[in-house]
């Protein structure tokens, strides 16, 4: 077996892979050979079937298999030993694929087509950035409180603003009179704004380093690599007709952000960060120090069995993600923080709203449309690198 690569344009390679009869016959054979082990047929004890007859029933799909078993092998090794660092995973290079059939060829050639990915300077401290410190207007308390009366309406009748209706919606607060109430509403509606911000201004990042990051990217290569990994759910058409503004951003976003994880290794996630997390989103501000070992042993147990969803995992790690890479930026890009209302910040954003900026792909592919395509990172192209024997060709 042999393994070559050659340059095929920018970013763009292919990798060769020729392989002998010798190179897979032995283990075509050792597989028989566990079939046999195995196989009760009429007239036969088990492990008693003549070999010839197993080989002319399964033969051909053993054969398959340990070939494309090589194949995947020989190309995954190449990527490690290499050091290629790639987008998604290798395809049949349609250029240079011929038809290959190991029942007649000796000696089969099969070709794949690999994306690379570029080299990208990121200067976080050039790029300029607005955000937003949002408070809560006189006008906005004031609806507020409508809404808060309207909702505790009584025959008809608005409650009154004093201190069994402040009583009503903070019960842990002490509220006495009106300022003191419109000063709690304030703040509860200033936390709030405080989370909108936060995924308004990432959303404003992204699209600002999606726009103003140069570099070129396989695109003819991500193009067929889309279809590829949809599994038949999108076409060419789609891809040609969204690329621009949903995949290539997709794309560019998560070559940035990974490049800036690289330089930045403070980013990496770890596990007490998304263990804190829960504990916070589910217990709050609790004294966990001043427990005793009973209760937080309860309280991990708890931790434990929410981490332990895989769905509820991803989700944690994608918050969790999103915060330390928002205060990150924020240090770290040039930002300018504008102090206004709540109806000065829609103003503000609603043109970023409109143009949809793109977002992770990997990490919210769920709550993307059906359209797009989930964007993985894959070393393991098995599936790919196989050669079936109704077409004789590499797929």
């Amino acid at each position: 077996m042999n393994t070559t690569q050659t340059a095929k344009g920018d970013l763009l390679a292919t990798i060769q892979i020729d392989i002998n009869k010798a190179d897979y016959a032995e283990d075509v054979k050792k597989e028989l050979k566990n079939y046999q082990h195995k196989a009760v047929l009429p007239g036969f004890r088990q492990g008693k079937v003549p070999f010839g007859m197993i080989e002319k029933m399964y033969g051909t799909q053993v054969t398959f298999d340990q070939l494309n078993k090589k194949v995947s092998e020989a190309l995954n090794k190449h990527i490690l030993d290499n050091k290629l660092d790639i987008m998604g995973y290798p395809l049949s290079d349609p250029d240079k694929q011929q038809p290959t059939d190991p029942e007649t060829q000796e000696t089969m050639s099969f070709f794949f087509e690999v994306g690379l990915k570029p080299e990208i300077k990121v200067d976080l401290g050039k790029i300029a950035i607005n955000d937003y410190n949002i408070k809560a207007s006189d006008k906005e308390i004031d609806e507020t409180i409508k809404r808060i009366q309207e909702g505790n309406k009584k025959d008809d009748k608005l409650p009154e603003l004093n201190e069994e209706l402040f009583k009503m919606i903070f019960p842990s607060k002490d509220i006495k009179d009106v300022e003191s109430f419109r000063k709690e509403i304030a703040t509860e509606m200033e936390r709030q704004y405080v989370i909108e911000g936060e995924r308004m201004f990432l959303n404003n990042a992204i699209d600002k380093l999606v726009s103003e990051v140069k570099f070129d990217m396989p695109d003819a290569f991500l193009k067929r690599w889309i279809v590829a990994n949809s599994e038949g759910k999108i076409n060419e058409e789609d891809v040609e007709k969204n690329y621009d503004s949903i995949y290539s951003k997709t794309f560019r976003w998560q070559l940035i952000e990974e490049t800036i994880a690289k330089a930045n290794p403070e980013l990496v996630l770890k596990e007490e960060e998304l263990r804190e997390f829960v504990t916070k989103m589910y217990f709050g501000q609790l004294d966990i120090a001043g427990m005793d070992d009973d209760m937080k042993q309860r309280l991990n147990g708890i931790v434990d069995s929410v981490l332990k969803d895989e769905n509820q995992r991803e989700n944690i790690k994608n918050q969790v993600a999103d915060n330390k890479v928002t205060a990150f930026l924020k240090k770290a890009m040039k930002v300018k923080v504008i102090d206004t209302d709540y109806e000065g910040f829609v103003k503000a954003v609603l043109p970023q709203e409109e143009t949809k900026p793109a977002k992770k792909a990997t990490k919210k592919a769920a709550e993307k449309k059906e359209e797009k395509a989930e964007v993985k990172e894959e070393k393991a192209p098995a599936k790919k690198a196989t050669a079936k024997k109704t077409t004789k060709k590499a797929e």
